[in-house]
């Protein structure tokens, strides 16, 4: 095969689609393409003597060609270059982007995942916290419930202690009433003509009629002394207050008297109070039982002082 048309073959090969491919990956065999083609012509150049003219013209074009086309090949060569070394650079730097992304993702993936956590963590918090909340509700309104109880408690306590210091100041008032009475009638009533009891929480003395006034309905001579002890007694007892009780007949006469000598020995009259002894009605009683039943004397009529304390 002459040169001419090796190097028209090569062109041809140059020219197709993926050509300068090839070409690339056979840059490790330029230097022997080169020697081989130097060799070609020192061989064309020896044998030029030989030839005729014509065969030097073609050989020298075919070379020039072959020259033009080495040069287009290296200059394509060169951007192609250009070319990868654009597109190495252009794909590292959207590796480069890719890796930026991926491990973006990868935070964002992670701070996700720790969001996540952190809110059901959160979300377990806030059930824990809604179930001891729910619990101290219940138990404030069991101790709001027991708290009210107990304020009942208290006050009935402390109710009952009042009544009960009440109970026991009016008891020792009684008491030194009572003391006080039987202290200043002295003789009359260790004798049994004046008796002194407790009723009702209240001091009674009791005294027959007589032992007062007389037939007159006239306060006896004798009755200054236990006129004067009932007077010692309530000035000694200021918060206490006299009830009289007088019997009839003569019943009104009988009260001023007694609340006159009562005035006069200093006793005023916000603290005095008349009443009138309840009469018994008298039950029916069968002709032969009346009869039959022997006559009982009636006890005698009595003058009674109820003693209220404060």
């Amino acid at each position: 095969m002459s040169l001419s048309r090796r190097i028209k073959k090569l062109w041809a090969k140059l020219a197709e689609p993926g050509a300068l491919r090839v070409l690339y990956h056979g840059l490790a065999l330029a230097p022997r393409l080169i020697v081989h083609v130097a060799s070609v012509a020192a061989l064309a150049g020896l044998a030029s003597a030989c030839v005729p003219a014509t065969r030097y013209e073609e050989a020298k074009s075919a070379s020039e060609v072959e020259l033009a086309g080495r040069r287009h090949a290296e200059a394509e060569l060169r951007a192609t270059h250009e070319k990868l070394d654009a597109l190495s650079q252009e794909l590292e730097e959207r590796q480069q982007k890719l890796s930026e992304t991926e491990q973006s993702v990868s935070e964002t993936k992670l701070e996700n995942s720790v969001a996540v956590k952190e809110r059901d963590e959160a979300t377990g918090l806030v059930d824990q916290l809604r179930g001891e909340l729910a619990r101290v509700g219940d138990d404030l309104r069991t101790f709001a419930k027991q708290k009210a109880d107990l304020e009942k408690s208290l006050d009935a306590a402390q109710a009952r202690k009042a009544e009960l210091e009440k109970s026991d100041a009016r008891m020792v008032a009684i008491a030194r009433l009572t003391r006080d009475l039987t202290s200043a009638l002295g003789d009359r009533v260790t004798s049994g003509d004046v008796s002194v009891d407790v009723q009702n929480g209240r001091v009674v003395v009791s005294a027959p009629a007589e032992l007062w006034f007389d037939e007159a309905a006239a306060l006896r001579t004798g009755s200054d002394g236990m006129l004067a002890a009932v007077s010692r007694v309530l000035t000694l007892h200021p918060e206490s207050a006299l009830e009289l009780s007088v019997p009839a007949p003569d019943a009104d006469k009988r009260r001023t008297a007694f609340m006159a000598a009562l005035s006069l020995r200093g006793v005023g009259a916000s603290r005095l109070k008349l009443a009138s002894p309840a009469v018994p009605a008298s039950p029916a009683v069968p002709e032969a039982a009346v009869a039959a039943k022997p006559i009982e004397l009636g006890k005698p009529a009595a003058v009674e002082l109820s003693f209220s304390v404060g």
